[in-house]
């Protein structure tokens, strides 16, 4: 015997549509398989507190989603102020190592190549056009961002960017569209050109 798959979607976003369907057709055909006027007005409460239950969830989201996206804003603000204060106060001739130890400025040693050093981004979808995020690896000042579409006969610069992300909010991009970056130190850009990406 051919066992069938359960017939109550599992994603949320298909049982909306799946509900509305079976309250409309349990009106006409409940009864031919002997449900009782009861059971089928039952049947359509619960249809009815599906639809309800997906479209609370989907507002619930876009709340969540929203205000994350301004928490993230906000902090990334905040850190790009206090980097900025604190590179002018390490350059004061009386800043030392155990000062900085104090305030929970001075990273990890790392070792930074700066001749061969490469920024990796990584692109998605935000609801205000292309998020591009990247590592400045707590060393360089920014990144130059450079976008190329089908219409530039070469990749344009597009912004300079000193905390990730950065969103490209230009509207009507059409085609394909190509993003790449180089990391800058002291106003200058150092280091090799990213890797071309693309959504």
């Amino acid at each position: 015997m051919a066992k069938h798959h359960d017939y109550v979607p599992a994603q949320n976003a298909k049982k909306s549509p799946w509900a509305t369907t079976l309250k409309g057709a349990i009106a006409t055909d409940g009864a031919t398989v002997g449900l009782s006027p009861a059971d089928i007005t039952e049947v359509q409460a619960a249809a009815d507190d599906i639809v309800d239950g997906v479209n609370e969830i989907d507002a619930a989201t876009a709340v969540k989603e929203s205000a994350v996206d301004a928490a993230t804003v906000k902090i990334n603000s905040a850190v790009k102020t206090i980097r900025k204060q604190m590179k002018r106060a390490k350059t004061h001739p009386a800043y030392t190592n155990a000062i900085g130890q104090n305030l929970g400025i001075v990273g990890d040693e790392q070792v930074i190549d700066v001749a061969t050093s490469q920024p990796e981004l990584k692109l998605s979808k935000d609801p205000s056009g292309t998020r591009i995020d990247f590592d400045l690896k707590g060393y360089f000042d920014a990144v130059h961002v450079y976008r190329k579409t089908d219409t530039d006969a070469d990749f344009v610069y597009l912004a300079t960017d000193t905390s990730s992300p950065y969103i490209d909010t230009t509207p009507g991009l059409k085609g394909a569209v190509n993003y790449r970056s180089v990391y800058v130190l002291n106003d200058k850009e150092v280091g090799l050109v990213s890797a071309i990406s693309s959504l």
